[in-house]
């Protein structure tokens, strides 16, 4: 045969393998072999989402590459959302769980499908909002991440954030969502997230970072002192004071603070650089910490000579009871109403987390609690007025532990989860058919990872949970179970399900036929680490699905919703009796 026909039958075999799909051309390449796949990983985020209408691609990567398996994909919400040749479109709002399978491997990602936008924009009001996390920890110059969660969670919200204290964190808005926070300094302060006349905040404590550095200077120094020792400023004067360390090119940590933030502020503007900015009349002193050494400067602010002094404060209020979550807008009347200064500033003798003042003046409760609102004048601090709050509700009472809904059945609901105190707690979780809390939920964790263990098949256990594989039977009580998937149906359909906020914590309030309610607290769920906490609720049922797979409940703000999940992934347990 002639080079030339040989070149025309490869053709053809390049043309014929160029027309096959990538498990024919595997399946060709490993000369008729198959090769199972080991693993397959998802490229996308656990908290994606998209709108109705739209879509997104996910693409999946399966090792080893030559794998002769097959990726297929399965939409377990149909309803909600679509998904062929991993390209989802959003159908309806809610959450949608996406798996994608290749031969014995699988992996699943969840997606928040919202409500599309129509021509007339959002309207819906924004109900609440809460910044997560609540409380944090950062280092000087590190960064950090907080989110806004907003009820409902599809509302119009233009949100903006406030650092309570610049000199120790500064915020900065990076979309629609979240900010980014940056260690300042040395101590703790509140980042606000504010959204028409609703804000929340998270208390952010900075911390040092053990003040070694490298540019090849000592990491300890000699001597520290402030240039100059003493500045005498006028209201909302400035003057910049300088470090003077020796070695000059230390690599220590630095950071300034004043004793006094209502008299005079300071922000460290360089490595040994401050400035000092007079906010109201009296002295302080500003101190720099540099390494294991501090040094001081004197500062004294008066007002000028053609000035009115203040003569007196007073609030509207002297004795104040507000219940958790109540607000009140305070009124300070400052006198003469020709005072030079009017401006006050605002303190309260308990933790923010408990009872915050806002700069303007406005009390929110968040905890019960007794405590001094004090108010005080800027021009001159000693001149001051106070509030007694009592804040009421919160109980940790769990109240009627049996609640009798008034279900066709006849089934009754435990008022709290398993591991939960009081109705608001999330309690623990756990993964399906394991009865103690870990510190992680994974598939190379998990008990119960074969399929022979539950099913329909002769000598397994059977399609629901028995008593030992129970958490709710073995942390609660004999007499205890969690719910069959049935009766999450029958709850679902029999009650009033309506999104609310129960002493600070998102979640469902549960309304029977018999006017009675149970509160199912929006924990999410806990894979390597908690997420959708305060915005989605995973409950397990005790209904086999299938050998990976098992029934349970999910409901955020504005849906409820039924599902196959993965049994290895902890949720929380409502408890139910006969």
């Amino acid at each position: 045969m002639t080079k030339k026909f040989f070149s025309a039958l490869a053709a053809i075999a390049m043309l014929a393998l160029s027309a096959c799909t990538q498990d024919e051309l595997n399946q060709f390449l490993n000369d008729g072999k198959e090769i199972p796949a080991t693993s397959i990983t998802l490229d996308v985020p656990l908290d994606a989402e998209l709108k109705v209408g739209e879509t997104l691609t996910i693409t999946a990567k399966v090792e080893p590459e030559n794998t002769t398996d097959k990726v297929e994909w399965v939409s377990l919400y149909p309803e909600i959302a679509s998904v062929e040749n991993g390209v989802v479109t959003g159908l309806k709002e809610g959450i949608a769980s996406i798996e994608a399978k290749a031969g014995k491997v699988m992996a699943s990602c969840r997606l928040v499908i919202r409500k599309a936008d129509d021509g007339g924009g959002n309207d819906k009001a924004v109900e609440s909002i809460a910044v997560d996390p609540a409380v944090t920890k950062i280092t000087i110059g590190a960064d950090g991440i907080l989110t806004a969660i907003i009820t409902p969670s599809d509302a119009k919200a233009d949100i903006k954030w406030v650092s309570d204290n610049t000199q120790v964190v500064t915020v900065e808005k990076t979309s629609d969502r979240q900010a980014k926070i940056t260690g300042v300094s040395v101590g703790t302060t509140k980042v606000l997230a504010m959204v028409g006349d609703k804000m929340a905040f998270s208390e952010v404590t900075v911390e040092r970072d053990g003040g070694s550095g490298g540019g090849g200077g000592s990491s300890t120094i000699n001597s520290a002192s402030v240039d100059p020792s003493f500045v005498a400023l006028g209201l909302d004067q400035e003057q910049v004071v300088s470090l003077v360390m020796d070695p000059e090119d230390a690599e220590v940590t630095i950071y300034w603070e004043s004793q006094a933030s209502y008299v005079a502020k300071v922000q460290m503007i360089s490595k040994t650089q401050a400035k000092i900015t007079g906010v109201g009349v009296g002295q302080t002193v500003v101190t720099v910490h540099a390494g294991d050494l501090t040094a001081n400067c004197q500062v004294s602010v008066t007002d000028s000579d053609n000035s009115v002094p203040v003569e007196s404060v007073t609030l509207d209020k002297h004795e104040l009871t507000l219940s958790v979550n109540q607000q009140y807008q305070f009124t300070a009347t400052v006198l003469p109403e020709n005072a030079s200064n009017k401006a006050v500033v605002w303190a309260s003798s308990a933790n923010s987390a408990k009872l915050y003042i806002s700069s303007t003046g406005q009390l929110t409760a968040l905890q019960p609690c007794e405590a001094t609102i004090t108010v005080r004048c800027q021009a001159n601090p000693m001149i001051y007025d106070t509030c007694q709050i009592t804040v009421t509700g919160g109980s940790s009472d769990p109240g009627e532990e049996v609640v009798d809904l008034g279900l066709p059945s006849g089934l009754k609901w435990r008022s709290m989860n398993v591991g939960a105190s009081k109705p608001e707690d999330y309690g623990d979780y756990f993964a399906w058919g394991e009865t103690s809390p870990k510190a992680s939920y994974t598939n190379s964790n998990y008990k119960y990872r074969s399929s022979d263990i539950y099913g329909d098949g002769i000598g397994k256990k059977g399609t629901v949970l028995i008593p030992e594989d129970d958490a709710a039977t073995v942390n609660v009580g004999s007499d205890w179970r969690t719910p069959k998937f049935s009766e999450w149906k029958e709850l679902k359909e029999k009650c009033t399900w309506t999104w609310t906020t129960r002493n600070g914590v998102k979640g469902m309030q549960v309304t029977g036929p018999s006017g009675k309610s149970i509160f199912l607290p929006a924990g999410g769920c806990y894979g390597s680490s908690v997420t959708y906490r305060g915005t989605q609720g995973h409950y397990w049922s005790a209904s086999y699905g299938s050998d990976i797979w098992a029934e349970d409940v999910e409901f955020m703000s504005t849906d409820v919703n039924y599902g196959l999940v993965d049994r290895c992934i902890g949720r929380s347990i409502r408890p139910v009796k006969d």
